[in-house]
Parts: C-alpha cells; sequence; structure tokens
C-alpha cells in the first residue's frame, strides 16, 4: 500500500455511517483491504469510496462474519 492513499479505520467508519467494530469486521472478511502500523488499522481510500457508494445505491446493509 505504498503508493496508495490510505485513512485511519475510524475515518473510515465513520464515512460509512457504522460502527467501528463493523468496519474492522470488512478488514477480517476482506471486503476492505488494509494494514495495522504501530498498533492502529488503516485501509485504501478506494476501497471505502467503492463500499460507500455501493451503500447510497443499494442502501446500508448488516456487516456479518462467518
Amino acid at each position: 500500500m505504498a503508493t496508495t492513499e490510505i485513512m485511519g479505520l475510524a475515518e473510515a467508519a465513520q464515512k460509512l455511517r457504522m460502527p467501528y467494530q463493523d468496519c474492522h469486521r470488512l478488514l477480517l472478511i476482506g471486503a476492505l483491504r488494509g494494514e495495522k502500523r504501530k498498533g492502529r488499522w488503516y485501509v485504501e481510500t478506494s476501497d471505502v469510496e467503492a463500499l460507500a457508494g455501493s451503500q447510497e445505491a443499494t442502501g446500508p446493509t448488516s456487516v456479518t462474519a462467518g
């Protein structure tokens, strides 16, 4: 992710209008690409924007792991 724009997971959760824990779950299931740096998660801005766009088109959805 060296040349990719990134944002913190808390900022991503805010942009996606979901709790931090749900956003973290998206990382775990692979819906968001990210990496942990010095104890904090960072995700690719393009993934967040794409997911936000799909939520606007279809409405918010529940996130479940499993």
